[in-house]
């Protein structure tokens, strides 16, 4: 893992990209957030408005429009040519017509400490001459229906029109004492000239309203965030993986070369020493020569054609050769065949079986994998092995067992032990020689059958590998 310790930043660039991005995001939310709060604020007080002025004009039409002989009547022909009751226009050039008459009634007072104060002059009935006095009696007259609009009827009102509205948030509507200030309250609504009333909104909770609101962006961000961890956290673990299978890859280049120098310096040496003989040649010396060189070329033949065939299967170049076998004919074969490493090592062979043992397969491949298990089984038991083979069947698939009372694997382990190159670290055990290749094999083999093949294994009580197989070609 040389190389990842020398990339230790790349965590750490992964985990501050993606604060970053959440923090980008988190900000334009809160921005958006903002925005939408304000064009509430402004749309609420906006509607809050007119439903106060809709209200005040329908009490205007209900208690002014069939008093012609009132000054109302006489504004309206006035202003308008002909007969009619406000509307909603009408009702804002009145409230603007009293706001200036309020303003305009103002007298200053000086107090004799020389400070000045504002008081509104009384109108009475006759201050005012001709046409303006009917006008300013009007609105005097207008000021006594303010008190008309209750509190209750405005917060039923105001609610159907946030209905209609689509805007679902909770509010209250209360009378408020009138704010004299020169800064612009837009929640509040004044009504009233002698006798001022002021209503004012107050919202509640707006914040559930505010994030459906913007639940599409909040979805696009947890999204885009959720999608860039992702992609951090796949692209970090194939970073480690291919560090892993680098690591994996030099460990087995450095096996495989001890295991070809091997049988090639022995080969070599045999070759020599039976040069040195020149014309006197021993006989049995020269054929243990042989032996010597026939079977170290064997085993460097067996290694070459394993990683042949692990490479052509995961390339799907070979094409299986179905045929009808006998599991137990398969076994006994290949026991024979290795009777004599059975015997060097003192191993205990037993098999067994159960049912029918027949099946469709590849024999080649079929016998490599019985090979491979049993010389696991040896090379992984220290002294006197007994490895027990049991053939049975499930239904339509048949079961090969290979138990052996070997170091076992440790639990960790058992999960990779199919994984090409991977080699279960076996401390002083320095007879097990190996490369990574034999399970992957296996495994390969199996997979190719449509089979399956699983482990079970306590480190220092030995292991069982179970193999199902299908019967019939799928």
């Amino acid at each position: 893992m040389h190389k990842l310790k020398n990339n230790k930043w790349l965590p750490v660039l992964m985990v501050v990209s993606i604060v970053a991005i959440a923090a980008f995001q988190f900000y334009w939310l809160q921005k958006a957030y903002e925005r939408e709060a304000k064009g509430l604020e402004r749309q609420t007080n906006m509607l809050f408005a007119e439903t106060v002025g809709a209200l005040q004009g329908t009490k205007l039409k209900l208690d002014r429009v069939n008093d012609s002989s009132r000054g109302p009547d006489i504004l309206f022909r006035n202003l308008n040519g002909h007969h009619r009751p406000p509307g909603d226009k009408m009702v804002k050039m009145i409230n603007v017509m009293l706001k200036r008459a309020k303003d305009s009634s103002r007298e200053t007072i000086v107090m004799s400490n020389g400070q000045q104060v504002d008081s509104i002059r009384i109108i009475k009935k006759g201050s005012f001459p001709g046409r303006r006095e009917r006008i300013m009696q009007f609105l005097v007259d207008i000021d006594s229906l303010q008190d008309s609009i209750r509190v209750k009827e405005l917060q039923t009102a105001y609610a159907r029109r946030l209905e209609k509205e689509n805007i679902d948030v909770p509010f209250t509507v209360k009378r408020v004492q009138a704010n004299d200030t020169l800064r612009p309250v837009y929640n509040e609504v004044t009504l009233g000239f002698r006798n001022p009333i002021t209503y004012r909104l107050d919202l509640g909770n707006t914040t559930g309203f505010l994030l459906r609101r913007i639940s599409v962006p909040v979805l696009f961000s947890i999204f885009l965030v959720a999608f860039t961890i992702l992609s951090f956290y796949l692209l970090f673990r194939n970073l480690l993986r291919q560090q892993r299978l680098a690591d994996i890859k030099n460990e087995f280049i450095s096996n495989i070369t001890h295991e070809l120098k091997t049988p090639i310096a022995t080969v070599v040496v045999a070759i020599d020493a039976l040069r040195s003989f020149n014309a006197n040649l021993n006989a049995e010396r020269t054929k243990e020569y042989l032996d010597i060189s026939a079977n170290e070329l064997q085993r460097l033949s067996l290694l070459v054609d394993k990683v042949l065939k692990l490479s052509m299967f995961e390339k799907r170049e070979i094409e299986l050769r179905y045929e009808e076998l006998d599991m137990r004919k398969l076994v006994d074969e290949v026991t024979s065949s290795m009777r004599l490493q059975f015997e060097k090592q003192g191993a205990q062979v037993s098999v067994n079986t159960e049912g029918d043992t027949t099946l469709e397969g590849d024999r080649l491949h079929l016998v490599s994998v019985i090979f491979n298990l049993l010389d696991n089984a040896l090379k992984y038991s220290p002294t006197n092995p007994k490895i027990h083979i049991t053939i049975g069947e499930s239904g339509a698939r048949l079961l090969l067992t290979i138990a052996d009372s070997g170091i076992g694997i440790p639990a960790e382990y058992q999960g990779r032990i199919f994984e090409k190159f991977f080699r279960v670290p076996t401390g002083n055990l320095h007879n097990a020689k190996g490369y990574g290749l034999g399970l992957s094999y296996v495994a390969h083999v199996v997979k190719r059958h449509n089979g399956s093949i699983r482990v079970e294994s306590v480190e220092g009580n030995g292991s069982r590998f179970i193999i199902s197989l299908p019967r019939h070609k799928a």
